[in-house]
């Protein structure tokens, strides 16, 4: 039979649990507006870089289709100014601790089921991803790299950029932020030609480069995949803390109401315990009264 003073222990601890998920919660909150900031401030650089770059493109048409020439690519949409392995690259973005309810078991599962395709290599960036994949005890070479879940790492993140920038198509899988409710598993091509689909709706504008033309689209390549790659890493983040922000607070409730449980069966236990103290003395009373 479970004793009050075993249902008091229970409450307690439930309260120091409660008490403690409220406190990481609070962690979570204000690290979400953090990342929101960094996010929003990435795009917004990308989206400048992308203006300059499509003002240069439009000024510049009759140079750019003699580079198109020169380099023997077929259209702008085939140029490029990087070494290109030719091979395909699928990289899973996971995290290193748990609390991030199942964002990360769906990003994973979504990653397992596309990267069965032959000729193409992957990579891993987290820990539990790594877990994972071991788990499956697929026997495919794959690459691993560390990352924070929290905060980026700036030589971490070039190390990854060096790696991923050579191969020709890159899909990364991530976590994407929608609210604070609603977190996708999803993935994205971020090797997508910078020279395609660019347009500027301002009028030309001419522009002198130190050294040469073919420099600076070659930068801008470089620049614009590795904002993207950036901007990838940190909407996944600011997905796996608003994931682990709902998990709390799920966590917080489930607490509460099994506090609420425990502190039902308490009050019961107390007042069968009273009535009994109460029988025992009107059966005492009523013996004495019979002596």
């Amino acid at each position: 039979m479970i004793t009050k003073k075993i249902l008091e222990s229970e409450i307690e601890n439930l309260e120091g649990l409660n008490n403690m998920v409220k406190a990481y919660e609070e962690i979570a909150a204000s690290r979400i507006v953090h990342s929101r900031e960094l996010v929003l401030t990435n795009r917004s650089f990308i989206d400048e870089i992308s203006i300059i770059f499509s003002e240069v493109l439009e000024s510049y048409k009759k140079e750019m289709d003699n580079i198109v020439k020169k380099r023997g690519a077929k259209s702008i949409k085939d140029l490029t100014f990087l070494q290109k392995n030719g091979k395909t690259l699928y990289l899973l973005v996971s995290a290193n601790t748990g609390l991030y309810g199942n964002l990360v078991r769906r990003t994973f599962d979504l990653f397992l089921e596309n990267s069965k395709e032959v000729n193409t290599d992957k990579a891993i960036i987290g820990k539990l991803g790594l877990y994972m994949w071991q788990q499956t005890k697929i026997k495919d070479k794959y690459f691993y790299f560390d990352f924070p879940d929290q905060s980026v790492d700036e030589n971490l993140l070039r190390n990854i950029l060096n790696f991923i920038i050579s191969y020709e198509k890159v899909i990364i899988f991530y976590g994407r932020f929608h609210n604070l409710v609603t977190q996708e598993a999803t993935f994205s091509d971020i090797s997508g030609n910078a020279y395609s689909n660019k347009k500027s709706s301002q009028e030309s504008i001419k522009y002198v480069f130190e050294p040469s033309l073919e420099k600076i689209l070659e930068f801008f390549e470089k620049q614009i995949f590795a904002s993207i790659f950036e901007q990838t890493m940190q909407e996944s983040q600011l997905a796996k803390i608003a994931s682990r922000l709902t998990t709390l607070d799920n966590a917080s409730e489930n607490i509460l109401k099994k506090l609420n449980i425990v502190t039902n069966e308490k009050n019961i236990t107390s007042h069968r315990h009273l009535n009994k103290k109460q029988l025992e003395t009107f059966s005492s009373r009523a013996l004495w009264g019979k002596i």
